[in-house]
C-alpha cells in the first residue's frame, strides 16, 4: 500500500472540519451554498459583530442556528436589509 503526505494550512482544515461539522449538524435539507458564517457576513455587509448581533436579536436579519453556530443565508439576509 502506498502512502500519501498532503499538507494544508490550519485554515483550510479548520474549513474542512466546520463544513463537516455544519452538514452532519444540518437540520434543514435545502440549504444553499450562500450559508455563511458570522465573521464572513460582517465583511460582506461591511458591519461590525456588535451590530449584526444586534440586528439578529432584533429580528431584523433571519439567521440559523447549527448547535452552538450561527450561519446566514447571504441571499435572505440581502432581501431582508433592503426592506429597511
Amino acid at each position: 500500500m502506498e502512502k500519501t503526505n498532503i499538507t494544508i494550512s490550519k485554515e483550510e482544515l479548520q474549513q474542512l472540519i466546520e463544513d463537516a461539522v455544519y452538514k452532519a449538524t444540518c437540520t434543514h435539507q435545502n440549504l444553499d451554498y450562500n450559508m455563511v458564517s458570522e465573521t464572513e457576513m460582517t465583511k460582506l455587509l461591511g458591519l461590525s459583530k456588535v451590530t449584526l448581533n444586534k440586528y439578529r436579536s432584533e429580528g431584523r436579519i433571519p439567521f440559523y442556528k447549527v448547535g452552538r453556530t450561527i450561519r446566514y443565508n447571504y441571499m435572505e439576509v440581502l432581501k431582508k436589509m433592503k426592506q429597511y
